[in-house]
C-alpha cells in the first residue's frame, strides 16, 4: 500500500493529518482501492519532545507503515487513530539516535591556529 498525503487541519492544539493509502491494480492507471487515514496529533506533545511541525507528516507516515506491514493490524482502526506520547517518545528517540551517530561519524579536526599575523604590505614600502 502506498500513502499520499492530503493535508492537515488543526483545532487548537489538535492537529489531523489526512492520507489516502492506495491499493494499485496490475495497471498502474486504475486503482482497487483507496483508503482515507486520519491521524491526530497533540502540537504541545510535540513540542516537549523536541519535534518540529514540519515534522509531522513523516511521524505519521511512519506509524502508518509500521502498523500496517504487521499482518494482525486492520486498517480501519487507523481511519481515526490518536498518536500516543509512547509512540511520539519513541520517534524522538530515533530521530536523537541517528543524529547521535551522524556525529559520531564526523571527521574530527584540529581547531585552527592563525600563524604569525600577516599584514599587507604594500609595494615598495
Amino acid at each position: 500500500m502506498e500513502f499520499l498525503y492530503k493535508g492537515f487541519q488543526q483545532q487548537a492544539n489538535m492537529r489531523s493529518y489526512r492520507f489516502d493509502g492506495v491499493v494499485p491494480k496490475e495497471r498502474p492507471t486504475k486503482i482497487a482501492r483507496n483508503l482515507e487515514f486520519l491521524l491526530r496529533v497533540d502540537m504541545t506533545v510535540l513540542a516537549e519532545h523536541r519535534i518540529r511541525v514540519q515534522e509531522g507528516p513523516s511521524l505519521c507516515l511512519r506509524i502508518l507503515k509500521a502498523a500496517l506491514a504487521r499482518p494482525e493490524t486492520n486498517a480501519v482502526q487507523f481511519s481515526s487513530y490518536t498518536i500516543t506520547r509512547a509512540e511520539i517518545s519513541a520517534f524522538a528517540s530515533a530521530r536523537d539516535a541517528l543524529e547521535e551517530a551522524r556525529i559520531s561519524h564526523r571527521k574530527h579536526r584540529r581547531p585552527f591556529k592563525p600563524g604569525q599575523p600577516s599584514q599587507w604590505k604594500w609595494p615598495g614600502a
